[in-house]
Order: structure tokens, then sequence, then C-alpha cells
């Protein structure tokens, strides 16, 4: 039993013993330090000294090594030659806060000033091996070692910053046959590190999110380079667009640009890059004997671009048969001239075919009317049609209700000028709608119908991505406008089926509030007459559509009516029967 316990005690004693001697070897070797590791700059980095910027930064960082029980460590970046060893160090710098934080900021005169000091050659570039040394005074531990390799400073160029175009995802929309029209690109003027070598600029463009380094155009600057400024001429970017593989110039190309300075051996980039969104609006005319600009290519009558086919244009308008046929030109300029126009006309025999060489005029499309004549730039087809050259009213507000076969005649509107309808309607309260140039829904084709609708705002209009009118007024007569002469802005008005006059030549005066029971009113004769007999004195009036608004009114000479136009004046007084045409756009005066 004695035995047993002698034993039991003396293993006590050795293990206490044994953790007492584990103890003191720990601490005769001083206290421990963990691992850690480089952050940045990455491997392999490649770094160009620019003596045109001495102050700016380099930056190395890395994560904290685990301290022991009492002492942090400090830290300091340690580089050799890369055939050197970092047991013999090439360069040195302690870590900023005097070593003790994770980070070193060196501008680069003071790196470039060290690597002077071992003799590099200005402009030379040497390979270097680095890591970051850290040390609590009785233990050393180093990052994994790093490759880097450091050019020193020769030529430099100054930062510099991009002025415009500004960055913006909004299309810049060119004539891509213009060689009169510019893209002015501006930027910061750059400073050489040494002034002998002056800057010179290209300017670089690639496709959103591509690389500058293989860049798909290059410009280079005003003055062989010289300037900070470069102004590209219309036709030359779109032909440089077409040249790297866009040639749809129906379709917006979206671009990144920047500019590259280059002093010496030294090139250097903006410190921004812009975004670019170019759009090369093809203008299509129409021009011919049938149309109301005759011949005249100055006078040519400007078509609205489709927005669901890019290369397809549209126009409403009405031809006279037998003049000599129609073509389509895309400058108001017949070939030959500065702006590098084209004209498309009939494949000789083949109705329907356009074509830009050897074409004959197109003549064989129907009588004297109204027509929607459309031109598909891209597949080389053109549609002259008479049952599209109409608009009027579809859906629920009015008696037609969603059914296009039920729309014409009775929901007609005329058209009173090239691209531009007005008709009178019916329409409920309460209720939607939309206008239609035919009698079916169209079928996507361009070709077929084309119906209209709200855009974003009140009085804007949109064949596509559009919604229903919203008719919130008081039942019945309307005037309604389908306005397109503005091919980029499509507008649409609902006012009273109502006209007054109004003037000192009334009994009413000018004053047109909706109290004023004296202002004459004129009844409605149907297919857009007016008529009124008053008594009209010395003086002049107007025509207005609403007591109390003065938006919409007509005024005239010479028996033409005109929209805000000039006031009508009475020299005799008497009684007169006054006629109002508004499809016709006249207006008759008849003393009784």
């Amino acid at each position: 039993m004695k035995t047993k316990i002698l034993y039991t005690l003396l293993a006590v004693a050795t293990i206490a013993f044994g953790c007492k001697k584990t103890e003191f070897d720990e601490l005769s070797k001083g206290e421990a330090l963990g691992s850690f590791a480089s952050t940045a700059p990455a491997n392999n980095t490649m770094l160009v000294l620019n003596s045109a910027t001495p102050s700016n930064k380099v930056t190395f960082t890395w994560s904290a090594a685990t301290p022991g029980v009492s002492t942090k460590p400090t830290y300091k970046l340690i580089a050799a030659l890369k055939t050197g060893s970092l047991d013999a160090p090439f360069i040195e710098f302690p870590a900023d806060n005097n070593g003790t934080a994770t980070s070193l900021n060196l501008t680069q005169k003071q790196l470039d000033d060290a690597l002077k000091a071992k003799a590099v050659a200005d402009g030379a570039k040497v390979d270097l091996i680095w890591a970051i040394q850290a040390t609590n005074g009785t233990v050393k531990v180093n990052t994994a070692t790093m490759n880097i390799s450091i050019t020193r400073m020769g030529d430099g160029v100054s930062n510099f910053l991009l002025y415009g175009p500004v960055s913006s995802s909004t299309p810049v929309v060119i004539n891509p046959n213009s060689t009169t029209d510019f893209l002015n690109f501006k930027w910061q003027k750059a400073f050489p590190g040494v002034t002998a070598n002056a800057v010179k600029y290209q300017v670089k463009f690639v496709a959103k999110g591509g690389d500058f380094n293989n860049p798909i155009f290059t410009y280079t600057s005003n003055n062989s380079g010289l300037d900070s400024a470069l102004a590209v001429g219309y036709k030359d970017i779109s032909d440089k667009l077409t040249a790297a593989g866009y040639t749809d110039q129906a379709t917006p190309v979206a671009l990144q640009w920047t500019v590259e300075a280059t002093s010496g051996n030294f090139k250097k980039t903006a410190d921004y890059v812009n975004d670019l969104v170019i759009t090369r609006e093809v203008k299509m005319f129409l021009v011919g004997g049938d149309t109301p600009a005759s011949w005249t290519a100055e006078s040519a009558l400007q078509m609205i671009p489709d927005a669901a086919n890019p290369g397809t244009f549209y126009i409403y308008v009405k031809l006279n048969a037998g003049n000599g046929g129609l073509k389509f030109l895309n400058q108001q300029q017949w070939p030959g001239g500065s702006l590098n126009s084209s004209d498309w006309g009939m494949k000789p025999g083949s109705p329907g075919d356009a074509l830009v060489e050897n074409e004959v005029n197109i003549e064989n499309y129907g009588p004297s009317g109204v027509y929607r004549v459309t031109f598909d730039s891209k597949n080389l087809k053109y549609y002259v049609q008479a049952d599209h050259g109409q608009m009027g009213a579809v859906g629920s507000a009015t008696v037609a209700g969603w059914n296009p076969p039920g729309v014409f005649p009775s929901q007609a509107l005329s058209l009173i000028a090239t691209n531009k309808f007005l008709g009178f309607v019916n329409l409920t309260s309460g209720q939607e709608w939309k206008m239609i140039d035919g009698n079916a829904w169209g079928n996507g084709s361009v070709s077929g119908s084309r119906d209209y609708g709200k855009g974003t705002t009140d009085g804007s209009m949109l064949e596509t991505g559009e919604s229903n009118f919203s008719f919130t007024g008081t039942t019945g007569l309307k005037r309604i406008v389908w306005d397109g002469t503005d091919i980029k802005n499509l507008k649409y008005s609902v006012t009273d089926g109502t006209v007054f006059l109004v003037g000192n030549a009334t009994a009413g005066g000018w004053d047109n509030s909706p109290g004023n029971a004296a202002l004459p009113a004129m009844t409605y004769q149907g297919n857009g007459k007016w008529t009124v007999t008053t008594n009209l004195a010395v003086g002049e009036f107007k025509f207005i559509f609403t007591k109390g608004n003065w938006d919409y009114n007509y005024g005239g000479a010479a028996g033409v009516i005109a929209e805000g136009g000039a006031n009508i004046g009475i020299t005799v007084a008497g009684n007169y029967t006054v006629v109002l045409d508004e499809y016709n756009r006249t207006y008759t005066l008849t003393k009784n």
C-alpha cells in the first residue's frame, strides 16, 4: 500500500516539474509572433514612376501579425534585387506611424530617390522581390515574397481630367453623312515631367466595358496631337463605327472614351473614363413632283422614324399623281453636294423594291389622295398605301368601341397638313381610346396598321410603349388633333367641339371669360365647317375653341386661317355670315 502511494506522488511530481520546465523554455525563447500577409500591391506589379507627379503615393498594405502577450510588432518594407536575397535588402522603409501601422505610403519621389541612391539610372527598370517584415524585438516574421518591377523617373505626364462630352447614357445624335458638323472632345492639359518632351494626346474609344489597350479606333488630337482638344466630323466618326463592325446605323452604339497622353517614352491615361452613346440619326425625306415639295430637294419632307423598326421611316401626305412620282432622300440635297446625300427610287420593273443606283421614280401607286408612304432602308422596301393614309379614333370612349373596322368613316380625322390630322368625334367621359390609321390592328409589320396612344405626359403621343388615352372631360363633340409635324415629338390634343368669335368687332368684346354669353357661338355643320350669322362692328376678332382659354385660337388673313394667327379685321360694320372651315383651313365673311 505504501509503495502504490509513493508511485502516485512521484507521478504527480513529475507532471508538475514537467509543466514548469515547458513554461521556462518558452520564455527563454522570447515572445511569439503570428504569421501575416501582404494585400497590396499585387504580385508582379509593374510600377512606372512619373516625374510629373512626384507627390503621388505608392501604397503598400498588409494584415496585422498576431502579437505575443505584451509586445506589439513593428513593420518595415524590405526589397532586394530579384537575383539577391531579402536577408540583405536593397532598399527598406519603416511602416507608417513609426513602424506600427499596417500600411506604408511612399511618395513616388521617395521611392525614386531610394533607387537613385542605389545607382539605378534615370528611366531604368529594376526587378525586385519584396516582403513586409514584422518584429517584436526578438522574433522576425516575413510575409510571402512578392515580385515588383519599378521604372525610375525619366519622362512623365501630370494627372489630367476629361471635360467633355461629359459621361452620359443619353445618346448623342449625329448625322452620319455630314462633313460640316463636328463632335468636340475636350480635356485638361497635362504637363511633362521633362520640359523638353512636349505632351501629345491620343483619344481612344472602346465598346462599353472594353479594353483600352485594344481600342476599336483612335484619333490624334488637334494640332498634330499637341492640343487638349479634338474635333471629329460626324461622317468620319460614323465611318469609324462602321469599320469597327457597327454597320447598322439605326442602332445606338454604347462607347467609352479616354485620352492617353505621351511625353517621351512615358504614357498616361486620363484619371477617368467617360461613357458616350452615339445614335447615327439616319434622316429620310420624301421628294418628287407628286409631293407638296415637288422636286426641290431643299424643301423635301422629313419622314417620321419608326421607333419599333430602326431604319424604317413613314409619312402621312397628300399626293397628286401624274406629276413625275416621288423618291426618297437622306439629305435635303441631291447627290453630288457637300452633304454626301443619296436618293432611292424604284427598282425598274419591281414595284415595292427600292434601289439607290439606276433607280426610277415611284409613280405607279394609284390616284391622287392621302397616303401613308413608308421606306424600309434596311430591306430596301417601300409602301405607298391609301388604306393607311387616314387616322381615326377607336376605343370604349367612341361609338366604334375597340373595333377598328367600325372606325372609318364615322370616327375619321382629316389630313390638314403633312403629318397632321384634325377631326370631330363624340367622346364619352370616363372611357379610354386610341388613334389608328387602318381598319385592323397592326400585325407588327412595317406595312401594317399603326395605332397611337399617350406618351409619358399629357399631350405627348407614342406608337411604341404607349398607354390608352383616358377621356375625363364632358361627354360630347370633341376636336381631336394628331400632330406629327415635329417628327421627334408626336403630339395630340383634345379640345371642346365648339367655336366662338371674340374681339372688339363682336358684341362680347375681347372678354373670353366663361360667363360672357355675348360671344357669338358658331354651329357645327359637319365636315370641319362652322357657321354663324351675327352683327360685327368695325374692329377685329378671332376664333377661339373654349371660353376662358386663349391657348387654342385661329387668326388669319385673306381668307386663310392660322393657329394663333393675326386678328381678322372688319372695316365695314354690318350683319355677316361667318364660315370657318377647319379642314381646308379657310374662313369667309359674307355681308348680308
